[in-house]
C-alpha cells in the first residue's frame, strides 16, 4: 500500500484529534472520585445541556430530581464510613 502525502498528512490528523469532551469527563470523573473520599453521600457526574458536566453530591440536594437522574453519567459511591 503506498500512500500520497495528502493522504498521510489526513490520515495523521484524525489520528492526533483530541476529543475533549472525553477528557472534560474524565477530569470530572477524577474530581468526583477524590470527593468520594470526604463524604458520605455518593458524588454525580451529570452531563448539562450545553455538553458539559457537573459534579453533583447528594448531600447537597437531598432527593435529586428525576431530569438530573436521567442525565448521570457516572456516579462515585461516598467512602466515607462513620464507624472508627
Amino acid at each position: 500500500m503506498c500512500y500520497t502525502a495528502e493522504a498521510y498528512e489526513a490520515d495523521t490528523a484524525t489520528i492526533r484529534q483530541i476529543d475533549t469532551d472525553i477528557i472534560a469527563l474524565d477530569e470530572k470523573i477524577m474530581q468526583a472520585e477524590r470527593r468520594s473520599y470526604h463524604t458520605f453521600f455518593d458524588v454525580h457526574v451529570v452531563q448539562a445541556g450545553d455538553g458539559s458536566y457537573l459534579l453533583i453530591e447528594e448531600g447537597d440536594y437531598g432527593e435529586l430530581p428525576l431530569h438530573l437522574i436521567d442525565d448521570i453519567v457516572y456516579t462515585a459511591t461516598g467512602k466515607m464510613g462513620d464507624e472508627y
